[in-house]
């Protein structure tokens, strides 16, 4: 079990190494697109959370009515 572990993280950090190869590569060739797609990514993280914070307030409103 410990040994599938092990290779579980090795896969893992090769991956991790793999997707961070790719993204250094991208901005490399296109920093202005690169860019662009890094501030719609947050702003679709910031939209996710504004939501999420706007409903869980509904939800707190409606039980204390």
């Amino acid at each position: 079990m410990a040994s599938i572990l092990v290779q579980a993280k090795a896969a893992a950090r090769i991956a991790m190494y793999l997707i961070l190869a790719f993204f250094a590569i991208n901005l490399w060739q296109d920093p202005a697109g690169s860019a662009q797609a890094t501030v719609d990514f947050i702003g679709g993280v910031g939209g996710f959370f504004s939501s999420l914070i706007d409903k869980l307030v509904t939800f707190a409103k409606g039980l204390t009515s």
